[in-house]
């Protein structure tokens, strides 16, 4: 499947490809995949499990790191490193059986031990400036990083991160290639023409 992945101050749209195989959950309400990435700067024969989530009644998705044995785990630069980015969007749309967000800047990074940073607050109100996200958007990301900020902070973000059973970690696919499409491709995430805008 495709999870086209929209940010508005680029002139096309991110596509990650997710092989069948990877796709642990797809219904009306939910998305989560994941695939198996190889460490930057490890052996070849080093990989982790990046697992995806995002939420159609939410304006927040996930992204979590895991070893192979299912176990969440931390990246990043030393002194700045983080277990899950969590992106501010809005709600997971399908078009078809593609997934579709559009990103509104916000980010919380949250560590293993459940301590967290929001970060991209001037990004965010320079998008919010330029209108290249509506009011309506920005209303709703505000609301979005004030329901994800509880779901941290009373665990619940912890106790979906558990849900999946370690062993299914060991199944991850490689990732299909990354690739771009142009706006047209994707209208659901268009400017003025989305349904959040």
């Amino acid at each position: 499947m495709r999870d086209f992945d929209y940010h508005p101050d680029e002139p096309d749209v991110r596509v990650f490809g997710v092989p069948e195989s990877g796709v642990l959950v797809r219904t009306d309400e939910m998305y989560l995949g994941q695939t198996r990435e190889p460490v930057v700067g490890e052996p070849t024969a080093a990989h982790l499990v990046l697992r995806h989530y995002a939420f159609a009644d939410e304006w927040f998705k996930l992204n979590a790191t895991f070893d192979v044995d299912g176990d969440l785990i931390e990246t990043g630069a030393i002194g700045e490193m983080f277990a899950v980015n969590c992106d501010v969007s809005t709600p997971l749309t399908w078009v078809g059986a593609d997934a579709t967000a559009v990103d509104l800047f916000l980010d919380v990074l949250v560590s293993a031990d459940g301590s967290y940073r929001v970060i991209d607050r001037p990004e965010f109100e320079e998008a919010c400036s330029r209108e290249l996200i509506s009011t309506a958007e920005a209303e709703h990301a505000e609301a979005g990083l004030t329901r994800l900020l509880h779901w941290v902070t009373t665990g619940r973000l912890q106790d979906l991160l558990a849900d999946v059973p370690g062993h299914v970690a060991s199944q991850a696919p490689a990732p299909l290639p990354f690739s771009r499409a142009p706006m047209s491709d994707v209208p659901a995430v268009a400017p003025y023409a989305r349904s959040t805008w």
